[in-house]
């Protein structure tokens, strides 16, 4: 019984053995099997992109620069309206309405004239009395001559004494200070009559040109003070524009020697889903640079006819056209890489190269110089834009 225990003692042994020693061998084998047959991976040889793009030939030539700039149109005069004297409004006329147009010399509102027709008729009894006096001074004046005329040939035949000439030169001396006094006083009653003619008229409001009407303060009925404000004025046959021109941009006319005073100026205002263009002269620009838009303001007169329904206020744009410029190159400004930064073709790469900007259009930039005819400026815009990217003319 003992030997039989002990031989399956180890038989139980050897299987322990065994079983580790069969599983690390089969994974030994496993392994061999892999490496012997797995995939060769070969090298990919690495290409350059080639980007297709569009450019521009460089041609120099003559350019004119233009510049963008929004504006507000304004009428050239406003007056704010006020009467002269007071009263009460006893009219007023049709179109003395907010928005109406008036034309230069259209009665716009009358005051009741009761107190100025008053008024008007004294002056002028009075003057009629001041002239009748005149005329009896005058009267005593040459009769004072005629006496002392008299008076002196009397002496000299010997039949008055000197007492009487002098008597006589004294008369004359008299009625000539009241002839003075009362002519002065005839002056002063012509004046108070013209002061009542003038009152009179200023008793009736009209329109001192042609223009629209806004911020009416009176009516019919309402009593009015000495130089009230019963509305405002604007100009209908002249406006202006006033626009903004950057640092940059003044500065850019200036170098390619435009004079803006003088040029003439697109403005377009965009109302009712429809543009309505008119022409302009820039009459004159500011004498400093704003702090606030860090540009220089301009002014420019509308120039031929005026729409009816063109407004002060009114939104614009406006286009201003400079001098001709020789020698330059316009290029788009989806080409620009910065302010003055862009990229030529050569031999199918990309070189940077940095221009100099003399002037401005709607949708290009002016290049003077920096730039050689014939060559090839990339205008596709794309990020990995840089040196000695390969690219290919679609053009």
């Amino acid at each position: 019984m003992k030997q039989i225990l002990v031989k399956f003692w180890q038989k139980l042994r050897a299987r322990k053995f065994f079983l580790p020693v069969a599983v690390m061998s089969g994974f030994v084998f496993l392994f061999v099997i892999l490496m012997a047959t797995k995939p060769e991976t070969k090298p990919v040889e690495a290409t350059q992109r080639v980007w297709s793009v569009k450019s521009q030939t460089v041609s120099r030539g003559s350019v004119r620069p233009r510049v963008e700039a929004f504006g507000e149109l304004a009428s050239r005069r406003e007056v704010n309206l006020r009467v002269l004297v007071a009263g009460e409004v006893i009219s007023t006329s049709d179109k003395f309405e907010e928005g109406a147009r008036v034309e230069a010399g259209e009665e716009l509102l009358r005051l009741d004239p009761f107190n100025y027709d008053n008024a008007l008729n004294d002056a002028r009894a009075q003057l009629r009395g001041g002239k009748a006096l005149l005329d009896e001074r005058q009267a005593s004046l040459e009769l004072a001559k005629v006496e002392f005329q008299r008076a002196e040939t009397l002496f000299q035949k010997g039949n008055v004494a000197q007492k009487y000439v002098d008597d006589r030169s004294l008369d004359l001396t008299i009625a000539k200070s009241r002839f003075t006094q009362q002519d002065a006083a005839v002056d002063r009653l012509k004046v108070q009559v013209l002061r009542a003619e003038r009152d009179l008229s200023n008793s009736v409001l009209r329109a001192p040109f042609a223009g629209h009407l806004s911020g009416l303060n009176a009516r019919k009925g309402r009593l009015v003070g000495l130089n009230d404000q019963v509305a405002t004025l604007s100009d209908a046959e002249s406006y202006e524009v006033r626009f903004n021109l950057s640092d940059a941009q003044y500065g850019r006319f200036l170098e390619t020697g435009t004079e803006l005073v003088g040029q003439l100026v697109d403005v377009i205002w965009s109302v009712g889903g429809r543009e309505v263009k008119l022409q302009a002269r820039l009459s004159q620009v500011g004498a400093r640079i704003s702090q606030d838009t860090r540009g220089v303001d301009a002014f420019a007169h509308i120039e031929g006819d005026i729409p009816a329904s063109l407004r002060s206020g009114a939104f614009v744009r406006v286009i201003v056209t400079g001098s001709e410029v020789d020698n330059v190159v316009a290029v788009k400004r989806d080409a620009f890489y910065g302010s003055n930064m862009l990229y030529v073709i050569e031999d199918g790469k990309l070189v940077q190269r940095e221009v100099e900007i003399v002037g401005e259009t709607d949708t290009t930039k002016i290049v003077g110089s920096g730039l050689v005819d014939g060559e090839q400026v990339l205008l596709t815009r794309f990020n990995e834009a840089a040196p000695e990217v390969a690219v290919k003319v679609l053009n």
